[in-house]
């Protein structure tokens, strides 16, 4: 593949996928405690958190597979814009 970035060394790489972790687990933390009734926004966070965390890179050699991969995460990140436009307008509805 051209163009491509070399991976980053173990111990970054697992720093990294740490931090992108606990920041998650905390927002998830407070959207599901503080709102029981949104189901869209959890699905927001929840596949928000899915393309955000899960370590591609590290697994899969096959360039097929990296870009099906790749596309899965397009594919969670368009769904949860989605949820998260759907869950502004219907909150902001019911507000009025």
């Amino acid at each position: 593949m051209k163009g491509t970035v070399p991976p980053l060394a173990v111990r970054e790489r697992i720093k990294d996928l740490n931090t992108k972790a606990y920041y998650l687990l905390v927002a998830l933390s407070f959207i599901y405690r503080t709102s029981s009734g949104s189901h869209s926004l959890k699905w927001a966070i929840t596949l928000t958190a899915i393309s955000a965390v899960l370590p591609v890179q590290d697994y899969i050699t096959s360039p097929l597979w990296l870009e099906c991969m790749r596309f899965f995460k397009v594919v969670c990140l368009t769904a949860s814009l989605a949820f998260a436009i759907f869950f502004v307008w219907t909150t902001t509805a019911a507000a009025n």
